[in-house]
């Protein structure tokens, strides 16, 4: 027999407020009694007649409190939970205890932390050890939580399957989803969830796209004037257009890519610096393409644009930044300039990332990042990303630098490149 609709929502109420406590309660826990039959909508005499013999019955059998008006004794005031009777409640909703929850959550722990990290055992160790202390004060570390210990082992195998391996730049977030156990769209479907545990293992925000994920079909993001060739002579001109964009499966299917501006400048920030560059680009003498890690669709672009178009990279300074260009020069034979990519000082530091760590003895080996190694040597001396972000440049203008086609930058008054 199913319980009594207001007996559910006293369980409710309880659960609420005492089920999720490490430490035993002192006073125990009561509701208005009409409140209580309001709150489900139990409001006609009959139905108040009804749940008044219920609770009635309930509390004759030792399972509920009863406090009646002090003078008309048959009108009650307020229904309690005797804390002995916490248990039956549990069980008759099928809940576990808070401390077997806790129990298990701290075992689940345990065992992760047993486990180890292939490639971060210090932050995963500090992850495992933070979590425990936190969870041992009955207080939860979002997104990780106590009270549902089957969903903190199925988060905590994500973070640390996603962690533990070198994702190759543009794997298909799906792909990687079901490479690490979970269906096609289980990535997508609880991306804030993962990335706001990756930032607890990491200590900084690690968006999804960090790891080198991307999604769905690519595309490239262009400013200026581009035309496609295709294989039976016709042409697709994209000139005059304020945004383009270029799927993947066009750039694989046309011959060649022409433009006549004389500069490819391509930028890591799609959503604030390619825009104020491509406000500033008026007379399109500058092809700006938004990128980060080259996806499949931006390699096309490369490979079928002219191989004398010189083209500049403007990024961000810190290691993630500099790991961009690096991939962009695997990407192609031209020369991948560096735009505005100098190390600068900030007010505050900017301590390294476990994440940058492990990324500065890569970048400082590659050969092909041998004219930026006094940057990125700065910052593995100074353990510092400085000012690192390419926004803080301020806004983009043109100048007419002693080259014979002008090209954007950025000025701002308290730095000059």
């Amino acid at each position: 027999m199913n319980p009594p609709v207001w007996l559910s929502q006293l369980h409710r109420q309880w659960q609420a407020r005492r089920g999720k406590r490490v430490e035993q309660s002192c006073r125990e826990f009561s509701q208005p009694w009409l409140g209580l039959l309001e709150s489900v909508g139990i409001t006609s005499a009959e139905d108040q007649g009804n749940a008044t013999r219920e609770v009635e019955a309930l509390a004759k059998a030792g399972h509920l409190g009863l406090k009646r008006h002090r003078y008309r004794t048959y009108l009650i005031e307020r229904v309690t939970l005797p804390l002995t009777q916490e248990a039956w409640l549990r069980g008759l909703f099928g809940a576990s205890a808070s401390h077997d929850l806790l129990a298990a959550s701290l075992d689940i722990i345990a065992g992760f932390s047993q486990t180890g990290h292939p490639r971060f055992p210090n932050e995963w160790t500090n992850l495992c050890a933070t979590l425990r202390l936190t969870f041992s004060q009955g207080r939860s570390l979002r997104p990780f939580t106590w009270t549902h210990p089957a969903t903190l082992k199925k988060l905590l195998d994500t973070i640390h399957a996603l962690s533990s391996r070198d994702w190759p730049p543009s794997t298909l977030i799906r792909q990687a989803s079901v490479a690490i156990g979970l269906d096609s769209k289980g990535l997508e479907r609880h991306q804030r969830t993962f990335e706001s545990g990756l930032a607890r293992l990491f200590g900084t925000a690690t968006p999804l796209k960090s790891l080198g994920f991307v999604g769905g079909e690519s595309h490239v993001e262009l400013h200026g004037p581009v035309c496609l060739h295709f294989a039976d002579g016709t042409k697709h001109h994209f000139d005059g257009l304020s945004q383009v964009l270029i799927s993947a499966a066009d750039l694989a299917r046309c011959s060649a890519v022409s433009t006549r501006a004389g500069h490819l400048l391509t930028i890591e920030n799609r959503k604030t610096t390619f825009r104020q560059f491509a406000a500033a680009n008026g007379d399109h003498s500058t092809l700006l393409a938004a990128t980060s890690f080259p996806t499949q669709a931006f390699r096309d672009l490369l490979e079928k644009l002219p191989a004398s178009l010189p083209h500049y990279h403007f990024g961000d300074t810190d290691p993630a930044g500099w790991h961009i260009l690096l991939k962009l020069r695997e990407a192609t034979p031209r020369l991948v300039l560096p735009f505005q990519m100098a190390w600068r000082p900030a007010a505050t530091p900017s301590p390294l990332t476990p994440y940058d760590r492990q990324l500065l003895p890569k970048l400082l080996a590659a050969p092909l990042l041998a004219d930026v190694h006094r940057e990125i040597q700065t910052i593995a001396d100074r353990l510092d990303r400085g000012d690192f972000e390419q926004e803080t440049l301020g806004l983009p203008c043109f100048v007419r630098p002693q080259q014979t086609t002008p090209l954007l930058t950025v000025v701002q008054a308290s730095w000059s490149p």
